[in-house]
């Protein structure tokens, strides 16, 4: 199997809070982004630098299977957040709108443009490039703008009442 970028090396077990969280942002993404993508794998990657990311590979592009980390070492409306981006990141893969080139070198966005790896790799050692390249400036602008929502929604709140430490967060967030 291929991988285009990959960031974190460690896996934790989810708490049943956590997972609950978690399956939750994800159903709201994708009744607000209208996206279904046939699994979607969560694991905790533990970070001094990076909040999340989604593995860019054969299984996700083609077959709509996706790994998406998150770091766990964050307060909640970050981790929100965090998920947030990182299932906008599932909406364009698993829509086409960001793939790898056919010999995995560059990374291909909706019009066509194209950014080689070492470009990418590049692009991230600064974030105002990183941030402002166009599939992670929806993600960001999503990150930003529907986090409060989801906080919101119907989604988190129904989440009251499911587990102590859930009910803890709602109450504080």
């Amino acid at each position: 199997m291929q991988y285009l970028f990959e960031f974190f090396k460690e896996d934790k077990k989810i708490k049943k809070h956590e997972r609950l969280l978690i399956d939750s942002v994800i159903e709201f993404m994708q009744d607000k982004l209208k996206f279904k993508p046939n699994r979607i794998t969560v694991k905790k990657k533990f970070s001094d630098t990076h909040i999340g990311d989604v593995v860019l590979s054969d299984a996700s592009i083609n077959k709509g299977k996706f790994t998406l980390h998150f770091n766990p070492n964050q307060g909640y409306r970050m981790i929100i957040g965090a998920l947030i981006h990182e299932l906008t990141h599932v909406k364009q893969i698993s829509k086409g709108e960001l793939r790898a080139s056919e010999d995995w070198k560059s990374v291909l966005w909706k019009d066509d443009t194209e950014l080689s790896v070492k470009d990418y790799k590049k692009a991230q050692k600064n974030y105002d490039n990183y941030k402002n390249l166009a599939w992670e400036k929806e993600a960001y602008d999503n990150q930003n703008n529907l986090k409060n929502e989801y906080i919101s929604s119907k989604y988190f709140k129904n989440l009251k009442g499911k587990d102590d430490t859930l009910d803890f967060i709602i109450d504080n967030i």
